[in-house]
């Protein structure tokens, strides 16, 4: 296509952004690999998009030779709309010229697994896929789990947790396996190996003594891992590891990565820290191995934080040599380390923490305000004696700061665990603060909802005591301690059999026929029982 930018400063003023030498040197680069660790703050989603344009804008791919590729639909989507936004604003592409026999094209923005779901069907039969195979959701890889766990013969004397969290164990061991590109066989034996090791070595602490117990538990898992790969088998299922671990076998094929290195010219790869092994090996497959492919990846390891499900931060540190050049050449390692979000202050006092980790990889710069905004921000440290303090000092603060002119918009609350957020949000709203709790985890632990929960919990089984006791001593019904123990008393009485041996103690009187309380079988009296005594009926 023709060219319509020529230089970087023509792209600086057709969106409208002055971007730092950093950014520029990145948008800008060659059409060959790059990886770009761009620190927190520093524009990354900005650079991707521009280098989008500056792509297309100067004539070397057209939109639809674009692939981004990132983790979940929501960032897929603000990708997909900054690009098509970018590529609009600098006129590069005109929305409102369409003609209906040739439409313009859009780059491909999509998810990690869904682009390894669109690999599968259209290459999967090249190693033996059949295309029925389906998508399994999240309920039914628990159905299936659980199923396999009770259909299986045992014994498994190492594993001694209850029935849900070996159900979970499952699922996560199957997940981090396929992550890892590891065979539940491989893992068995060296489980095996290890607990034969452990025999003749005194384990000198509790600790110590936990890993044969760990090993031997693993081991019988594993076992269940290859029955339950064996039940999606047998019903032509996968799940989201299998995806990926099978595209990772598709990428093996030459004849594949040659045909996606000519659909798409330009490869984007964002939060590439948080790679698994699968996904490295699928993405190199295809678009690496000295190939010199213009891919483009992004990603900061400092802030690498899914290693619990399989992410490789090394996936990074090591891009230059998975995606080498075709003379040999490792790719090119940039960086961004301006921070346009936060002051000087605030970053002095990052970077002073982060120091120890950004020594640990290469390519890490500390990061650095935006001119002029050197002594921006505010740091205050308190250091109080019960956390019941520390939430109402959370609270003054904030209060503090919009009765001064803070939109609470502009404020955010960062908790190291979720079961901090009910109390700060009570907090704040008898401060009458607007709040808004961010994550279905944080959701959870809200009165209100937590409520609703119990409400659920108790219709689908009326057994469920931890729910059933939160309900009635909620807001509502109000029962206290006391009367709690006497219903107990009571039902204990009612199921108990009578001391000379018979069926249960009969209940209390029923109304006569015609009672009042509403019709009942057989033309008997309908009402309830009267309440056990010390019960007030609500």
């Amino acid at each position: 296509m023709p060219p319509r930018i020529t230089d970087p400063d023509q792209l600086k003023q057709l969106l409208g952004i002055p971007f730092t030498p950093e950014q520029t040197a990145c948008i800008t680069a060659p059409p060959a690999p790059q990886v770009i660790v761009a620190g927190a703050g520093s524009g990354k989603t900005t650079v991707m998009a521009a280098r989008v344009v500056w792509l297309v804008g100067t004539g070397q791919v057209a939109p639809e030779q674009v692939l981004g590729l990132t983790f979940t639909n929501k960032a897929a989507g603000e990708l997909a709309e900054r690009v098509r936004k970018a590529l609009i604003k600098a006129g590069v592409t005109d929305p409102d010229v369409i003609d209906p026999d040739n439409p313009p094209g859009e780059p491909v923005i999509s998810t990690y697994h869904a682009f390894a779901g669109r690999l599968l069907s259209d290459h999967g039969l090249r190693i033996g896929l059949e295309p029925t195979a389906r998508l399994l959701a999240d309920a039914t890889r628990y159905q299936l789990a659980a199923r396999v766990l009770r259909e299986a013969p045992g014994p498994y004397p190492a594993l001694t947790r209850s029935f849900a969290d070996l159900v979970s164990d499952l699922l996560a061991l199957d997940s981090e396996l396929a992550e890892h590109l590891v065979r539940p066989e491989d893992l068995r034996g060296y489980d095996t190996a290890l607990l034969r090791t452990l025999e003749g070595i005194r384990l000198t602490n509790a600790d110590l003594r936990k890993v044969p117990e760990a090993a031997a538990a693993r081991r019988e898992l594993a076992e269940l891992v290859v029955r339950y790969r064996a039940a999606k088998r047998e019903r032509d299922l996968l799940d989201f590891g299998d995806q990926i671990a099978l595209s990772a076998q598709l990428a093996r094929n030459a004849d594949v990565g040659r045909i996606l290195r000519e659909e798409f010219r330009v490869v984007l790869l964002d939060e590439y820290q948080d790679t698994s092994v699968a996904q490295r090996v699928l993405l190199a497959g295809l678009f690496g191995g000295g190939t010199g492919h213009p891919v483009t990846a992004v990603g900061d390891p400092c802030q690498a934080i899914y290693g619990w499900r399989g992410a490789s931060v090394a996936n990074l540190d090591d891009f230059p040599e998975h995606f080498a050049r075709p003379d040999g050449r490792p790719a090119t390692r940039q960086a961004l380390s301006e921070n346009r979000r936060s002051g000087g202050r605030l970053l002095d006092l990052a970077n002073g923490l982060a120091e120890p980790l950004r020594a640990m990889h290469a390519g890490v710069e500390a990061l650095r305000p935006a001119p002029g905004a050197e002594r921006d921000g505010i740091v205050r440290c308190a250091l109080l004696r019960t956390h019941a303090e520390e939430i109402e000092w959370i609270a003054d603060s904030i209060a503090h700061l919009v009765d001064t002119g803070k939109p609470p918009g502009e404020i955010a609350v960062l908790c190291r665990t979720a079961t901090d957020f009910a109390e700060i949000q009570g907090a704040l709203v008898a401060r009458d603060v607007p709040v808004e709790v961010v994550g279905l985890s944080g959701l959870l632990h809200l009165p209100e909802v937590a409520d609703l929960v119990a409400v659920c919990e108790v219709l689908q089984d009326p057994g469920a005591n931890a729910s059933l006791v939160r309900l009635l001593t909620g807001p509502r019904w109000r029962i206290g301690p006391r009367d709690l123990a006497l219903l107990g008393r009571r039902a204990r009485r009612l199921v108990a059999p009578p001391p000379g041996g018979g069926g249960p103690p009969p209940g209390p009187p029923r109304p006569p026929a015609g009672g009042g309380g509403g019709p009942g079988r057989g033309g008997g009296g309908g009402g309830p029982p009267p309440p056990p005594p010390g019960f007030a009926r609500p």
